[in-house]
C-alpha cells in the first residue's frame, strides 16, 4: 500500500495536478478573450455532441476531484484518449479539448501591459498608461514634453526603451500567431506543442518549442511515434516495464532493440524538452548560471595567412585586427558590449571561432528536477542526455549569444544617439554671409558662399597652389569673392587637404582679415549627390553642393545636418554591425527628438525640418509647404487645422512644437502646448507680468525674479494643473533663443607644428576636438588625417563629451590608423 501510495504522488505526463492548481484554474477560466464571451468549462464541454455526455460528466467529475483532493485518476484520463485534459502546475493553463483556440481567445494570456512591466520592471499601472498614450497616436516627444505627469516623469531615452520593448511584445505576440497557425495548417500542432508554445515568455524561447518543427522533414520524435512508439515511450518513462523484444517487427525501423531503443529515447527526449515545468525550470537555472564567452583564432584565417601575406579576402579585416580575442575568455556577466561586438564580426569574417561555455551544473540541477516529475531515473538520463546534447544545449547557447548581442547593441545604438543628438545641437552662428570650403588636391578646393538666410550666393572653384609662396592666382581670385559677397566668416571642411588649406590661407593673411572655422565635413559629400540636393540645387556639380552644405553646417547646423542620414555622420560605434533597422528606427526618433526639443518657426522651416517634427512626416511636411506657398504666412497656430491631411490628433502633437513668430498670439512663439494656454494666461495674470511683452528681451528675467518665490504645488492646485504643466509654462516664459538646448560651437585649435601623419612619434603635443564618444574612450581629431583615440585608462578622471576641445599627448603611433593619445587637458 505504501508502494501505491508513493507512486500515486508522482506526477505522470498529462496528468492532472493537485489542489495547488486552483488559483491557476480559476484565473485561467475567468479570463475574457478580446472580443468574445467569457470562456468557462461548461461551454468548452457543451461544443460536443450528445454521445459526448457520458465523457461530459466524467471530465466534470474528475475537474472538482482533482481541485479538492489530491488523487490523481490516471485511468479515467486514460479513457479520455483523444479529450484528454492537460492540466499542468504552471499559471495560465487552458482547457485545451483538442480544439482550434483562437487567436483572440490566445492573446488574452499574453497581457501587454504585464508582459511590458516584466520586460521594463516597471509598474502594470504605468505600463498600460504608456501603452495607452501609444495607442492613442501620442508620439514620443509629445509624451515627453506634455505628458510628464502620466508617465512619472520618466526621461526621453527610457521612454525609447520602453517603447522599444513594446514593439517587442507586439512582435512576440504576432510571433505565436504565425506560428499556432502553421502547425496547425500543417497538422503538427498537438495540445502539448500548444501549451507549449503558450507558455514561452519571449522569441528565444519559442523558438526551442518551435524550431524542430520548422523543418518539413519529419523530425526524430514524429518518426518514432509514426512508428506507434509513442505510448510505450509514456508508459517507459512512468517506469513501467516495457518488452522491447516484443516490439521487434522484422521491419527495418523496428528490426531490433537498439533501434526500439533510440526510437523511444527521442520520444522522451521530445517529451521532457516541451514539457512547461521544465521550460521554467530552464528559465531559472539559466538566470543562475554563471556562462563563459570564449574566442579562438580559425585554422582557415591562419592558412591565409600562411599562403601569402599579399592574399587578401574579399570584405575580411585584417586577421591582426582581431589579435586581442585569438586566445581570450570571459564571464558572461563582464563581457563590454564592443567586446560582443568585435567577437561577432570576427566570427562572421570567419576569422574568429565563438562559443558559450556551459557548466555541467546546469545539467546536473535540470537532470534532478527531471527525476522529480518522472519516475524513470533510466529514461530520463537517456531522454534527457539525448535532449541536450541535440537541442537545449544549442539553444542555452544561442539564447545567451542575443542576449549579450541584443544587449552590445542597444548600447551601440545608445552611444550614437547620444553623440548624434550632441551634434545636431550644435550652436548656430546666425546672421552672417558665410563661405564654405571643401579642400582638395587635384580636384581644388571648392567654394559655395551663402546670405545670412542660407540662400546662395555664389559657388566655384578655385586651385590653390600650396607651394608657391607668390603669384597664386587662386589667391586674388578668393579675396575678389569675399569682398564681392561680404563673407563674414570661412568654414573649412576638415577632409582632405584641411591643413594645407589651413596654412595657405594663413601664408596669404586671408584667415587674419576672417575668421576660419574648421567645420565636420562627413555626410557632406553623400548629401550632395541625394535626390534631396539634387531637387534642391538642379544641375549643380555635386562638389559645389557639398561646398555649400560645409557652410550651412556653420549657419543652421540642425537644419543641414538633418539632410543626411544619420549613420553617415562619423558618430557612433560598429554601425555597420547594427541591424540597419533598428539603426535607423532609433537615429530617426532621435533627430525628431532634438527637432522637437528646438522647435522650428512654421513659416521658415524647409521639408526637412518640418518631416521630422513630432506627429509630421513627408506628406504632411509637403502639403504645409503648399498650403504656406499658397496662402501665405501662418497667422496664429490654429490654422494649422486648415492644412489638407492634419486633422485632431495631428494638430495635438505638433503643434506644440510649430512656432508662429510675431502672430497675433504671443504663445504661439512658445513651447506651450495649446491646450494649455488659458493656464499660461491666468498664470502670467497672477504674478502680474502682460503676456503681450513675451517677446520682449526683458521679459525672461521679470518672470525669473517674480516666480522665485511662488510655491508651485499650490499655485498649480489654484491653476487646476498638474506640476510638469505650470514648470513647462515657467520654462517657456524664461527660456531665451536656444538656451539650454544648444552646445557652444567648438573652433579645434590644431597643433601648427604637426599637420601630416610622418610628423608624428611618441611624446608629441597636439590640441584637437572631439568628434565621437564611444564606451572604451573617445576619439580626438588632430588635424592629421584619421581620429586618435583616448582611451578611457589614459582620461584620469575627466568625463568627455562631443565638442571638446582638449589637449593630448601621443603615447603610440604603430600604424597612422592606430594613432593612440593621453588626455592632458580640456581646453576652454
Amino acid at each position: 500500500m505504501e508502494d501505491v501510495d508513493s507512486r500515486s504522488r508522482k506526477r505522470k505526463i498529462k496528468d492532472v495536478d493537485d489542489e495547488n492548481q486552483k488559483p491557476s484554474i480559476k484565473k485561467r477560466i475567468t479570463t475574457k478573450a478580446s472580443s468574445k464571451k467569457l470562456v468557462t468549462i461548461k461551454e468548452l464541454l457543451s461544443d460536443n455532441s450528445e454521445d459526448d455526455k457520458p465523457k461530459k460528466k466524467v471530465i466534470k467529475k474528475q475537474i472538482k476531484k482533482d481541485i479538492n483532493d489530491d488523487k490523481p485518476k490516471r485511468k479515467i484520463i486514460k479513457k479520455q484518449s483523444k479529450k484528454e485534459l492537460d492540466v499542468n502546475d504552471d499559471t495560465d493553463n487552458d482547457i485545451n479539448l483538442n480544439r482550434e483556440i483562437p487567436y483572440e481567445e490566445c492573446n488574452s494570456l499574453f497581457n501587454d501591459a504585464e508582459m511590458l512591466s516584466n520586460f521594463e520592471k516597471i509598474t502594470p499601472v504605468l505600463a498600460q498608461k504608456f501603452i495607452s498614450l501609444i495607442n492613442e497616436g501620442c508620439t514620443l516627444p509629445f509624451i515627453a514634453r506634455y505628458r510628464k505627469e502620466t508617465v512619472d516623469h520618466l526621461m526621453p531615452d527610457r521612454l525609447q526603451d520602453i517603447y522599444e520593448s513594446y514593439q517587442n511584445v507586439l512582435q512576440f505576440k504576432k510571433k505565436v500567431k504565425s506560428v499556432l497557425e502553421t502547425l496547425r495548417k500543417s497538422k503538427k500542432l498537438t495540445p502539448e506543442i500548444e501549451q507549449s508554445i503558450l507558455k514561452t515568455k519571449n522569441l528565444s524561447e519559442l523558438d526551442l518549442v518551435y524550431g524542430p518543427l520548422k523543418s518539413h522533414s519529419v523530425s526524430l520524435a514524429e518518426r518514432a511515434r509514426n512508428l506507434g512508439l509513442e505510448k510505450y515511450a509514456v508508459r517507459a518513462l512512468n517506469d513501467e516495464y516495457i518488452d522491447l523484444n516484443s516490439l521487434c517487427d522484422g521491419s527495418e525501423e523496428l528490426s531490433s532493440v537498439d533501434k526500439i531503443e533510440t526510437h523511444i529515447m527521442h520520444i522522451v527526449a521530445d517529451i521532457m524538452y516541451k514539457d512547461a515545468r521544465v521550460l521554467q525550470q530552464m528559465r531559472t537555472l539559466k538566470e543562475e548560471t554563471r556562462f563563459t564567452l570564449q574566442s579562438s583564432r580559425t585554422k582557415s584565417s591562419t592558412k591565409e595567412k600562411q599562403e601569402g601575406d599579399n592574399k587578401k579576402l574579399d570584405n575580411r579585416s585584417d586577421p591582426e585586427t582581431y589579435k586581442l580575442y585569438f586566445d581570450w575568455k570571459c564571464p558572461v556577466a563582464f563581457v563590454k558590449c564592443y567586446q560582443t561586438l568585435a567577437v561577432n564580426r570576427g566570427e562572421e569574417e570567419k576569422i574568429l571561432s565563438v562559443k558559450v561555455i556551459i557548466p555541467d551544473w546546469f545539467y546536473n540541477r535540470l537532470e534532478r528536477f527531471c527525476q522529480t516529475l518522472w519516475r524513470s531515473n533510466h529514461w530520463v538520463n537517456k531522454g534527457l542526455g539525448d535532449a541536450y546534447n541535440r537541442l537545449i544545449k544549442p539553444w542555452l547557447s544561442r539564447q545567451v549569444r542575443s542576449e549579450l548581442t541584443n544587449a552590445a547593441q542597444k548600447e551601440a545604438v545608445k552611444t550614437f544617439s547620444a553623440n548624434l543628438e550632441k551634434y545636431l545641437l550644435t550652436e548656430p552662428i546666425k546672421n552672417r554671409n558665410i563661405a564654405g570650403l571643401d579642400p582638395g588636391f587635384k580636384a581644388g578646393c571648392k567654394v559655395g558662399i551663402i546670405d545670412n538666410t542660407g540662400m546662395k550666393l555664389e559657388a566655384c572653384n578655385i586651385y590653390p597652389n600650396f607651394h608657391c609662396n607668390n603669384n597664386d592666382p587662386a589667391v586674388n581670385q578668393l579675396r575678389n569673392l569675399l569682398k564681392k559677397h561680404r563673407v563674414e566668416l570661412i568654414g573649412l571642411g576638415n577632409g582632405t587637404a584641411c591643413r594645407e588649406t589651413e596654412s595657405w590661407l594663413k601664408k596669404h593673411y586671408i584667415s587674419d582679415e576672417i575668421p576660419v572655422i574648421i567645420v565636420p565635413e562627413q555626410g557632406a559629400s553623400i548629401y550632395s549627390i541625394s535626390k534631396e540636393a539634387q531637387k534642391e540645387h538642379p544641375n549643380m556639380d555635386p562638389n559645389l553642393i557639398s561646398a555649400l552644405s560645409i557652410a550651412r553646417r556653420v549657419l543652421d547646423p540642425l537644419g543641414e545636418l538633418i539632410k543626411v542620414e544619420p549613420k553617415n555622420l562619423g558618430v557612433g560605434l560598429y554601425q555597420h554591425d547594427i541591424p540597419p533597422k533598428m539603426l535607423e528606427s532609433v537615429l530617426d526618433a532621435t533627430v525628431e527628438k532634438v527637432v522637437s526639443l528646438v522647435g522650428v518657426d512654421i513659416n521658415t522651416a524647409s521639408q526637412a525640418m518640418l518631416r521630422r517634427i513630432s506627429g509630421l512626416n513627408e506628406s504632411r511636411a509637403k502639403k504645409i509647404i503648399s498650403y504656406r506657398q499658397d496662402n501665405g504666412s501662418f497667422k496664429m497656430r490654429a490654422e494649422i487645422l486648415k492644412v489638407s491631411g492634419i486633422g485632431k490628433i495631428t494638430y495635438q502633437q505638433c503643434a506644440g512644437f510649430l512656432k508662429v513668430l510675431g502672430g497675433s498670439e504671443p504663445l504661439d512663439s512658445t513651447i506651450v502646448h495649446p491646450e494649455s494656454y488659458t493656464v499660461a494666461k491666468l498664470f502670467a495674470k497672477k504674478i502680474g507680468v502682460n503676456i503681450k511683452d513675451l517677446t520682449k528681451p526683458r521679459f525672461p528675467e521679470e518672470v525669473d525674479r517674480k516666480v522665485a518665490t511662488i510655491d508651485h504645488v499650490s499655485m498649480s492646485k489654484d491653476l487646476n494643473t498638474d506640476i510638469s504643466t505650470l514648470e513647462l509654462i515657467v520654462n517657456a516664459f524664461k527660456q531665451k533663443t536656444y538656451e539650454d538646448n544648444m552646445i557652444t560651437f567648438c573652433r579645434p585649435v590644431y597643433s601648427l607644428s604637426v599637420q601630416a601623419p610622418d610628423q608624428l612619434k611618441k611624446g608629441t603635443s597636439l590640441t584637437g576636438v572631439v568628434r565621437n564618444v564611444v564606451p572604451f574612450g573617445c576619439f580626438v581629431d588632430c588635424g592629421v588625417g584619421d581620429n586618435g583615440l583616448i582611451h578611457t585608462s589614459k582620461m584620469g578622471n575627466a568625463t568627455l563629451k562631443l565638442g571638446d576641445r582638449v589637449a593630448v599627448t601621443v603615447i603610440a603611433t604603430p600604424k597612422p590608423k592606430k594613432l593612440q593619445l593621453k588626455l592632458d587637458n580640456i581646453l576652454d
